[in-house]
């Protein structure tokens, strides 16, 4: 298996890793549409005062899952606009009032949540809004409803700049573990591995010192050399696990808020960094804040940057306005200037094969990005775009500069 060795910038944050908590923000807009599927369908009215945590949109499918507010006020508009990822979507806005008052139960520890049976907690997932918190935001209760002989939590995190999940790990290590059994015990298996590279060797031990105090036998921590990407097809194959459920440490938290503290899905922790941010750090971020706010919690923009990711340098999308929103599978907000994201300009495909040497799940590249440069989707479905991980590898080592990503993107979302 080809990974790719990729040169980063994290040193900062494992000097400091605290996970910084602004004041709420004064505005957010959610989109309604919170991974490639469905829209959901907004259950609240315009003028309409709303608490943090309350159910603003149910789902359009039965499978699909409930969106909250994540700050109390108004809503002001409900509207059709621009997704930070998958093209339109309705999106609603919120204007705070500044209480941040939350619904009634949230934060009160379930009372025997330790007893609660698999279908509840599914049913716990879906109400709460949880998403697999990666780019697909895949429904977690989709997810983990399946048959599978492993789990693993993946807490590699290996593109450059991005360190939130090293750090909530450093911040929350119990509550990971906590959470990563509850989707053990729905997956009906025995036991669980967390999975990270060499640099974080910190985060493993203290992961490992936390399993001894537990006295967990079932669950175990393996370091591995650093590669990229680390999706979940490619770790299983990493750890010879013939079938396995991956999700990130993020996920797991975030089910072990959701079942234990009764929080739905609200906020999310993001690197904020890129060598145009004032003071770069890893920030508990409201779903819906705009891009010049999270800015604005790292004493924003010291300078115009060349480009704004959302996401991960290789995976993420380049962002034209800072009025678009964090979602939940946004674990990065990267602001790069000229010399770092140098303008290039594309040329043809010159059917090198780099870009196939480089995929990591075997599909070709080249020919779904120049099927959807012409908008020939049945083609680019028949080239396997459905497996593509997005992982961003073949635009790292295109040497003509192609925006294979994007063209992979585009054509997924048409297929979808």
């Amino acid at each position: 298996m080809n990974l790719l060795k990729l040169e980063g910038k994290k040193d900062f944050f494992f000097l400091a890793w605290t996970i910084h908590r602004p004041s709420p923000p004064s505005a957010v807009t959610i989109p309604l549409k919170q991974f490639s599927g469905f829209e959901a369908v907004p259950c609240v009215e315009e003028g309409k005062r709303v608490l943090a945590g309350q159910v603003i949109a149910l789902p359009k499918q039965i499978s699909d899952v409930s969106i909250h507010a994540s700050i109390s006020g108004k809503i002001s508009r409900i509207f059709t606009g621009r997704h930070p990822f998958f093209g339109k979507s309705k999106l609603l806005e919120i204007i705070s009032d500044g209480l941040d008052e939350k619904i009634p139960h949230f934060g009160k520890e379930r009372t025997g949540w330790e007893k609660l049976t698999r279908e509840e907690l599914l049913k716990i997932f879906q109400d709460s809004g949880l998403v697999d918190m990666t780019l697909s935001a895949q429904p977690l209760h989709r997810k983990v409803d399946q048959k599978v002989s492993a789990l693993i939590l993946n807490a590699c995190e290996s593109q450059p700049y991005l360190a939130a999940d090293y750090c909530l790990m450093m911040s929350h290590p119990v509550e990971i573990l906590k959470g990563a059994e509850i989707l053990r015990k729905v997956l009906g298996i025995q036991t669980f591995v967390l999975v990270t590279e060499e640099d974080k060797r910190e985060a493993a031990e203290l992961m490992k010192s936390k399993i001894y105090f537990l006295k967990w036998e079932h669950a175990d921590v393996v370091m591995l050399s650093q590669g990229y990407p680390d999706d979940e097809e490619v770790l299983a194959k990493r750890l010879q696990k013939s079938s396995a459920v991956t999700v990130d440490v993020a996920t797991a938290y975030a089910v072990y808020e959701a079942v234990v503290l009764q929080k739905p899905l609200m906020e999310r922790v993001v690197t904020v960094a890129g060598e145009c941010v004032v003071e770069p750090k890893n920030v508990w971020v409201r779903l819906g804040a705009d891009l010049q706010t999270v800015f604005k919690y790292c004493k924003g923009l010291m300078r115009e940057p060349r480009k704004v990711i959302l996401g991960g340098p290789l995976s993420g999308a380049a962002q034209a306005k800072l009025d678009m929103p964090i979602t939940a599978g946004a674990g990065g907000l990267l602001a790069l200037p000229k010399e770092i994201a140098k303008p290039e300009e594309a040329d043809p495909c010159i059917r090198c094969g780099k870009c196939i040497e480089a995929c990591p799940v075997g599909i070709s590249p080249a020919m779904i990005s120049l099927a959807a440069e012409n908008d020939l989707f049945k083609i680019a479905q028949d080239y396997g775009v459905g497996l593509c991980i997005e992982c961003g590898s073949c635009s790292y080592v295109c040497p003509a500069k192609r925006p294979m990503t994007e063209l992979m993107r585009y054509a997924a979302s048409a297929v979808n």
